[in-house]
């Protein structure tokens, strides 16, 4: 009895040194998301007053136009278009950096600096490049042209600048997950192929490809999240204008609680928000698990 009993106690040691450790982690992390939850069935006036609502903050969002819609729009074309570009790129660069030469280990590090950049850096890069009077790029579009072009006046070039800004940043995070599944790939697979007559593109599609797919879903799925959360990079660059040309969810949820200070507005789109990431990481797991990748 005293054994079985000892057993028991080595089993649900590890179990009690870590208690600790989770009830914290529920109380600052559940705590405040329930809080959050809570704020978006109530009203909060300018004097402190607090009164219940119900489904009203999140009827407004629906009734006042196509603000919102225009918001839940412009925050997917950001994303799919994010993703779209930066998958290519990001194998494009895997390739190169796994390969066993100089300029490989030297590119290394020099990709990797969009990633480690802040954010808020970058922008005001980009801002600075874009500037009417010195930038670099408004002299070269307007020496090609042959007039002034005000690309962040312009809503569908505003856009465009901040999905290439996004892109920019997150290929060397999808680059990194797929330099490692390349690099575990064994060199007698490749040179099987290549025996049998596979060209260099039949061998992507047909060996690095599917090889990679655990890595490629992983990183995709991490970008599409912080690219649906992003709003100091994109309130950085654009504010959400023209108008609200590039106010994706989360600006606009940065705007009402933090420019507007309606936090019940600011809740209710952190709703949304989460809602939508919810989506695409159930959609990720999904198709990971329907590939058998992790067989």
């Amino acid at each position: 009895m005293k054994t079985s009993n000892k057993i028991k106690n080595k089993k649900y040691t590890p179990i009690l040194m870590v208690f600790p450790v989770l009830v914290l982690l529920t109380a600052f992390l559940l705590g405040p998301a329930l809080a959050g939850f809570a704020m978006t069935f109530m009203k909060t006036s300018l004097s402190g007053d607090v009164s219940f609502v119900g489904l009203g903050n999140y009827l407004a969002l629906f009734r006042e136009g196509g603000r919102f819609f225009n918001n839940l729009w412009i925050t997917l074309i950001y994303v799919f278009a994010d993703i779209c570009i930066t998958i290519p790129f990001a194998y494009v660069t895997a390739l190169l950096i796994t390969r066993d030469s100089f300029l490989s280990r030297f590119f290394r590090s020099v990709y990797l600096i969009p990633w480690i950049s802040a954010p808020v850096v970058s922008t005001l890069m980009v801002k600075t490049m874009l500037n009417s009077d010195f930038g670099i790029i408004h002299i070269i579009v307007k020496n090609i042209v042959g007039h002034d072009v005000y690309i962040l006046n312009n809503g569908t070039l505003a856009l465009i600048v901040m999905i290439l800004h996004s892109f920019w940043r997150s290929a060397p995070f999808i680059m990194l997950f797929l330099a490692a599944g390349i690099s575990t790939i064994p060199k007698e697979i490749y040179e099987a192929a290549r025996v049998d007559g596979a060209s260099k593109v039949t061998s992507f599609f047909k060996l690095t490809l599917p090889m990679t797919l655990n890595q490629l879903g992983i990183g995709t799925l991490m970008v599409t999240i912080w690219t649906i959360q992003d709003s100091e990079s994109v309130y950085a660059l654009t504010q959400g204008g023209p108008g609200y040309a590039t106010e994706t969810l989360a600006v606009r949820l940065f705007k009402s609680s933090f420019v507007n200070f309606d936090l019940n507005t600011g809740a209710t789109l952190g709703v949304f928000l989460i809602i939508i990431s919810i989506i695409f990481m159930t959609l990720y797991l999904k198709m990971l698990l329907r590939g058998n990748l992790y067989d």
